[in-house]
């Protein structure tokens, strides 16, 4: 009987501890350093955005989809939607904090143009929720 509620408490004990791990996640800030295009007809929610690969040829067709370049030197190339459809690419810097899994993007005047946490990255895929 004792055995049995040792291995009950050890399992517990192990279980508790994988949650946390996968909570505590680190992010591979290497993957996102690439081309990511939105792929909005993949949102399951109003608040998580989903982006693929600049290489991804999957995409029907569309007017406007949002575009992301991150380099490894934290400068950003993003695209702009402008009312008369003549989007244009607009330079700028990105931030990422490991803790908070927060990434902020700055336009050349410093000033912060979007916030988003990062729920999910992989090479196929970045999750994102937009917090402006």
């Amino acid at each position: 009987m004792r055995n049995l509620t040792i291995l009950s408490l050890a399992l517990l004990l192990s279980m508790l501890i994988l949650g946390c791990e996968k909570e505590d996640e680190k992010i591979q800030t290497s993957i996102l350093k690439m081309k990511w295009i939105e792929a909005f007809e993949e949102k399951t929610s109003e608040e998580i955005e989903i982006y693929r690969p600049g290489d991804y040829d999957d995409f029907p067709a569309s007017r406007y989809r949002q575009v992301f370049i991150f380099d490894d030197k934290g400068e950003i190339e993003y695209r702009v939607l402008a009312a008369n459809d003549a989007h244009y690419m607009a330079k700028g810097s990105w931030e990422y904090n490991e803790k908070t899994k927060i990434l902020k993007i700055y336009n050349t005047d410093s000033e912060k143009i979007y916030e988003f946490e990062i729920i999910e990255l992989t090479n196929q895929m970045l999750k994102i929720k937009a917090y402006n």
